[in-house]
């Protein structure tokens, strides 16, 4: 099987106030679906928006930061999982060679077995602007193909539309990164919007843990989303096990 991995090329992101806020991709949200997608013998391409190579947030990588984005009482590996993250990155030759969401026809969407959207803040600048990611996601909508996305990857759908001018997700369960975790980021009050907000304001049926940080994952028909970081993992297996079933 083959997965196309859309993920944000935006290394900053411009707030309310007019700072150009460090950003990118967050490390968890790529390399641990990116290594149990590879385990599970798949193989993976990575795409951005102009092909630029994507830039990782170094917050996402400081073990001193990471323990803020987990949930209370989880074990403490920080040091090792951004060591492990940076490691990945570094190894992965697709994140030194993107493809071109905008060089992907319909004839290229047909020969994924699914799409994964990464997620990270700096998929708000450039994910829900592209009038080609939409139309690669509308032909993977035509084709029936499981789509998974994680935290801030859903921005990617926000833009979507269908024939009746309807966004294609309405009436559908998913979470999301959440307002309450949104509030508790350096970034607060300052965001071009706040994706729980967008996605229920789009009518989606939202859902999110009971606590901040902690993992959830919505199973919606052949649209699989994760919350935040620390459910990349359970996005990721139970991923793996749509596509096994088709």
């Amino acid at each position: 099987m083959k997965i196309l991995v859309v993920m944000t090329a935006k290394a900053t992101l411009h707030l309310l106030d007019g700072e150009l806020h460090p950003s990118g991709f967050w490390a968890e949200e790529f390399v641990v679906p990116y290594t149990l997608f590879k385990a599970a013998g798949h193989a993976v391409d990575v795409a951005t928006i102009g092909g630029q190579v994507p830039t990782v947030d170094r917050t996402s990588v400081d073990p001193q930061f990471l323990r803020y984005v987990r949930p209370d009482g989880s074990e403490d590996t920080d040091a090792v999982s951004a060591a492990d993250y940076v490691r990945v990155i570094e190894e992965t030759p697709q994140l030194q060679r993107p493809l071109a969401v905008e060089s992907l026809g319909e004839k290229d969407v047909a020969g994924y077995d699914g799409i994964y959207i990464s997620g990270g803040h700096g998929a708000i600048g450039d994910l829900p602007k592209s009038d080609e990611l939409a139309q690669v996601l509308r032909w993977a909508l035509a084709q029936d193909k499981p789509l998974a996305t994680v935290c801030h990857g859903h921005t990617a759908l926000l833009g979507l539309r269908d024939g009746e001018g309807r966004w294609p997700f309405e009436g559908y369960r998913m979470t999301a990164f959440s307002h309450a975790e949104e509030l508790v980021t350096d970034m607060a009050g300052r965001l071009p919007f706040v994706l729980e907000v967008e996605l229920t304001r789009l009518g989606a049926r939202y859902e999110k843990a009971e606590a901040i940080w902690d993992s959830h994952v919505v199973v919606d028909r052949k649209l699989t989303t994760g919350q935040n970081p620390y459910s990349s993992k359970a996005l990721a297996e139970t991923f793996l096990r749509q596509l096994a079933t088709g």
